[in-house]
């Protein structure tokens, strides 16, 4: 798509989001664009090496050429990244009953759940009762942990010198 041509260029776009949503972690719009992104990734994964690289799947113990299969490899390697297919797939697909709530916290302590950085609002996830002592957690948590897990798994496995690194990632 236009200049967007391989899985290296897509997981740069997913940087941008990520780097986009942290400058405004209120923005219901860029964590969209951001959880979008990072679902998205597998299929340009996928499509333009995996599929076609009976080694790599090997390797990574993916024993057929079924994209479900590296989709359920990359669920059990970063287990966040079903809420993140949820938040995707429940933007796309309209869904209300997604089996978690999303809240947008105002700033300065408007509401119940504090203040975020700078007195910024920010947005919580809400997983549930039955999820105990985790169930909220902040968006940017969620989609930090899912960009992190990709930019892993392209210094793993398709390593590249112009990689480009979140400005918000210390390593």
């Amino acid at each position: 798509m236009f200049d967007i041509v391989t899985a290296t260029d897509f997981y740069t776009v997913l940087v941008q989001d990520f780097d986009d949503f942290m400058d405004e972690p209120h923005s219901a719009r860029r964590a969209l664009h951001c959880a979008i992104t990072a679902f998205h990734l597998h299929e340009w994964v996928w499509g333009e090496w995996l599929s076609k690289d009976k080694t790599a799947r090997d390797a990574m113990g993916i024993s057929t050429r079924d994209k479900d299969h590296f989709l359920q490899w990359v669920d059990r390697h970063c287990p966040w990244f079903r809420g993140v297919q949820d938040l995707a797939n429940g933007t796309k697909h309209f869904a209300r009953d997604k089996g978690f709530d999303t809240i947008r916290v105002g700033g300065f302590g408007e509401g119940p759940f504090g203040q975020g950085p700078f007195g910024k609002g920010y947005l919580l996830i809400d997983w549930g009762e039955a999820s105990g002592e985790h169930r909220w957690q902040p968006a940017a948590a969620l989609l930090e942990v899912v960009v992190r897990f990709w930019r892993d798994f392209f210094c793993k496995y398709l390593p590249s010198p112009d990689l480009p690194a979140s400005r918000h990632h210390i390593d």
